[in-house]
């Protein structure tokens, strides 16, 4: 039965299932879609509440499967592939996903709430532009819709089109002045200046008695950078401290799992386990960037994308993916794992099928050209794995000073990774923990790991970049050091704003802005001599 064909029956039905659902009563959801289901088990309605349901259950499989359901009762119904769509991502599954997206773009329906959905969708794909025009489109709809755009903006900031997203940003503002998100998401399109910045505005937003503490954090963190362009840095850092606090306490994290973590990596991944192993998935295609964020990843990512035989594929978590379902597949029916096992687990996997998941997976994304870069940067955490399954593919480890290095990444509020960056404590042993993973890493795996200094990238890039270039076996042109003109992708990283300019190096010895502050980092980190 088509959905042009409901009854109110169903729909009655289908009320206090949603109404449950939103409310998070998983156990009254679940007893009302089996109800629904048994009624209408011909009706693609009742499987796109199942879908959904499991979806909210992690049963992203289950999910898959109901919106297949679905989509067999209504073939042609766009809202039931638009969540096949959405169930595809969820499984990972690029290439139906990205064969789905194609023929949902060619007949969209002038709907503004179907054109954002399916907007999303192919942001997630990294179909950027194409997410941009839907966006549009459905702004042209809606032209008075606050959400349309802000989503907008943040499209038009991942293409560069950064003045163009400060308008629309703004309109979102004028349309909903509450909005934190879109406040925090302003005052990092640009440096903010004594003539143009919206400091008085972020701090009345603040002194709004109603204020949820995911808004307080947005705002003050929006305060901390605006100040800091304005260099009253005093009261930046006080702002930045106050919005890093908010956010720990709704943290459930202990960085000791994490530290216990990388000791069992070192421990497992020895000299013993590096020169016993063979085999390995032979494709020379993956470069990986790694080390911690804000180091400069994205930046050196721009200068290898300037060659026209590398894709840049961002920032991937599929290696992490592909190595648990790797264990799962082991290990069938086994109760869920502690860390440290899987760890201990991942030590006996089939590196040449690892390997090769990892490039599948990638798919269609990657191999249109000869190399990618995937510039996640925990993969520092599978560096052994990755030498054993990809023997050919190149790591890059890029590093800056500790100090600057630490709060860069303190003042910058991530989606949600990386838990440890809001306590100075927290991360200064976490940076202690990584700095002596690498140690490891660089004694286990010697010239396989080519190292990038941040400072000497900006000071010297017409060393370091060609030296670069030769480890990936890249071949180098002076025209390259202007990547910022000729690298014209994506971005949807942190730095998405930054790398549209040259280089710069004001981020240099920032830290010193802040040497009081930032005092309970200094025992965990270590001096790096060639910064100077």
């Amino acid at each position: 039965m088509s959905l042009s064909a409901t009854t109110p029956d169903i729909h009655q039905a289908l009320a206090p299932f949603w109404q449950a659902l939103q409310r998070q009563d998983l156990p009254q959801a679940k007893a009302l879609v089996q109800n629904v289901v048994q009624a209408f088990p011909q009706h693609s309605l009742s499987w796109l509440a199942a879908s959904h349901f499991a979806e909210q259950s992690q049963q992203a499989l289950k999910a898959l499967e109901f919106a297949q359901r679905a989509e067999t009762l209504a073939p042609e119904n766009f809202s039931v592939r638009l969540r096949l769509l959405e169930c595809f991502l969820l499984c990972q599954q690029s290439a139906a996903a990205q064969a789905l997206a194609t023929k949902l773009v060619s007949s969209a329906p002038d709907d503004a709430l179907t054109l954002s959905r399916l907007a999303l969708q192919l942001s997630q794909l990294q179909q950027y532009d194409t997410a941009a025009r839907l966006y549009q489109r459905a702004l042209q709809l809606q032209p008075d819709n606050a959400t349309l755009h802000f989503n907008y903006a943040t499209m038009l900031r991942i293409c560069g089109e950064l003045a163009q997203a400060e308008q629309h940003v703004l309109t979102a503002l004028q349309l909903a002045p509450g909005d934190a998100e879109a406040w925090h998401f302003l005052s990092g399109l640009r440096k903010q200046t004594p003539d143009s910045n919206h400091a008085i505005a972020l701090a009345e937003q603040l002194a709004r008695p109603d204020l949820s503490p995911k808004d307080q954090v947005q705002l003050y963190y929006a305060l901390a950078k605006t100040l800091e362009d304005l260099q009253q840095y005093p009261e930046s850092f006080q702002a930045l401290q106050q919005g890093a606090s908010i956010r720990r306490q709704h943290l459930q994290y202990d960085v000791k799992q994490d530290l216990a973590v990388m000791r069992a990596i070192a421990d497992t991944f020895d000299e013993s386990l590096i020169s016993q192993a063979d085999g390995g998935c032979n494709s020379a295609e993956p470069v990986f960037i790694l080390g911690l964020p804000r180091a400069g990843s994205t930046l050196l990512e721009r200068f290898l994308g300037c060659s026209p035989q590398v894709q840049l594929a961002g920032e991937l978590n599929n290696f992490a993916q592909c190595l648990q379902q790797a264990i799962r597949k082991r290990s069938p029916g086994q109760a869920a794992m502690d860390k440290v096992t899987l760890v201990q687990q991942s030590a006996r996997l089939n590196w040449q099928q690892l390997g090769q998941a990892y490039l599948d997976s990638t798919r269609p994304l990657t191999g249109q050209t000869p190399y990618f870069v995937d510039k996640l940067p925990l993969n520092f955490l599978y560096l052994g794995l990755i030498a054993l399954a990809l023997p050919k593919a190149k790591i890059i480890h890029i590093q800056r000073d500790p100090m600057d290095h630490a709060y860069a990444i303190y003042k910058h509020l991530f989606a949600n990774a990386y838990p440890f960056s809001y306590d100075l404590t927290e991360l200064g042993r976490y940076m202690q923990g990584y700095q002596q993973l690498m140690q490891h890493w660089q004694q286990l795996l010697p010239g396989r790991i080519h190292q990038v200094q941040y400072e000497q990238l900006v000071r010297q890039p017409e060393k370091v970049v060609p030296t670069l270039f030769a480890f990936c076996d890249l071949p180098w042109q002076d025209e390259y050091l202007n990547f910022h003109q000729l690298n014209q992708q994506a971005s949807a990283t942190g730095s998405a704003s930054q790398i549209r300019q040259p280089l710069y190096q004001s981020s240099l010895k920032r830290w010193q802005h802040f040497s009081n502050e930032l005092a309970a980092l200094r025992p965990w980190l270590q001096p790096d001599s060639t910064t100077d």
